[in-house]
């Protein structure tokens, strides 16, 4: 569209519509300088002559809490990976470790500008796998669902960190779980075919007929399955087991960077700490590497925690991870075999029959 937009503008001598590409362009430059700012401000505090004592820590660090690091990491890539397969299934069956692999790929390019992960992540689904563009847009907006339930659990359970104290993980689990009962209570209703129908009727009221004939269409029928997805009870708490996974061994990560630099991060410190952390990688619109180490950094020094002695914690746990993603981003391109998807052209997002789209996986 941006293209269109553009030869437009050219030929109508409208310079200030056709300027909005090269806007955004400067937006995500200055956004990916600032992230490299940040992480050098990171490894600048890490290096500093008071942090000699904790970098002399980590080189006498017993290899087995070094690997212990790289399994957490791995733990949490194989964790967010299996979120995204599991909130897929109720309307689409893919490979698990397919999923996995394409969650590794974009976890690596998230840390690019332009949403290159996100961009990479649709067109590897939509054309390898052949899942239509629109039921893509509904699974991502129903992880994000289940995110955004778990960062406000956190959120909630951190700002009652004072009266909650030892029973703040427990406090953040039991929200996060009744929160996704509710969901999965309102998805029920508005899922499947009746609830299609709701929908439609509603829009038809607020819209008219226009907005009723639209609704009714096939991409949104697609799109509506993120509610079908949602109103799995099963496979939301199979998402809701594995988020939990993912955000414990995040937060287990700090506690182990603390230890072998010779500091102590508290395992409910850990929790928060991973998910400021985790919050500005998805947030962030220009690419996560440095907004994710100067987050949680913020995240530290509001729990009491001084900058200049978390910086080598931030750094050695941003540098476990980026090992072990990198690595397994390699095994990942070679499993998708992403090179024929390459040579594949002229690939529909809507391949394949509506009843391959809109069933379900197979039997056990």
């Amino acid at each position: 569209m941006d293209d269109t937009r553009g030869s437009t503008d050219a030929a109508n001598d409208t310079p200030t519509k056709g300027s909005r590409p090269g806007l955004r362009l400067v937006v995500q430059v200055v956004g990916f300088l600032i992230g490299i700012a940040l992480l050098g401000w990171c490894v600048r505090l890490a290096l500093s002559a008071e942090n000699r004592e904790a970098l002399n820590e980590l080189s006498n660090a017993p290899p087995g809490s070094l690997v212990a690091l790289l399994g957490l990491s791995l733990v949490g890539v194989v964790a967010n990976g299996l979120i995204f397969w599991g909130t897929l299934v109720p309307v689409r069956m893919l490979r698990a470790l397919d999923v996995i692999g394409v969650n590794t790929l974009a976890t690596f390019l998230a840390n690019l500008p332009f949403k290159i992960g996100f961009l990479a992540r649709i067109a590897i689904h939509n054309r390898r796998d052949k899942v239509p563009m629109a039921m893509i847009f509904g699974w991502m907006i129903a992880v994000t669902a289940t995110l955004v339930l778990a960062s406000t659990s956190l959120f909630a359970a951190g700002v009652l960190r004072g009266v909650l104290a030892e029973w703040t993980m427990l406090a953040a689990i039991v929200m996060f779980v009744g929160q996704s009962i509710v969901m999965v209570v309102i998805a029920k209703r508005l899922s499947g075919d009746v609830g299609h129908r709701r929908l439609s009727r509603l829009l038809g009221r607020l819209g008219g007929k226009r907005a009723m004939r639209v609704s009714r269409s096939q991409v949104i029928r697609e799109l509506h399955m993120g509610l079908d997805m949602l109103a799995s009870a099963r496979w939301v708490a199979f998402v809701v087991f594995f988020r939990t996974v993912d955000f414990g061994s995040q937060a287990w990560r700090w506690v182990v960077s603390g230890e072998l630099v010779g500091a102590e991060v508290s395992p409910t410190d850990g929790v928060l700490i991973a998910g400021g952390h985790f919050l500005a990688g998805a947030l962030s619109p220009v690419g996560m590497l440095g907004f994710r180490e100067g987050a949680a950094m913020g995240t530290a020094e509001l729990l009491g925690l001084e900058s200049r002695e978390f910086a080598p914690i931030a750094l050695l746990t941003a540098g476990s991870e980026l090992v072990v993603v990198i690595a397994a981003s390699g095994i990942a391109i070679a499993w998708l075999r992403l090179d024929r998807m390459l040579r594949t052209k002229g690939v529909s997002a809507d391949t394949g029959s509506p009843s391959d789209r809109t069933e379900g996986p197979p039997a056990a």
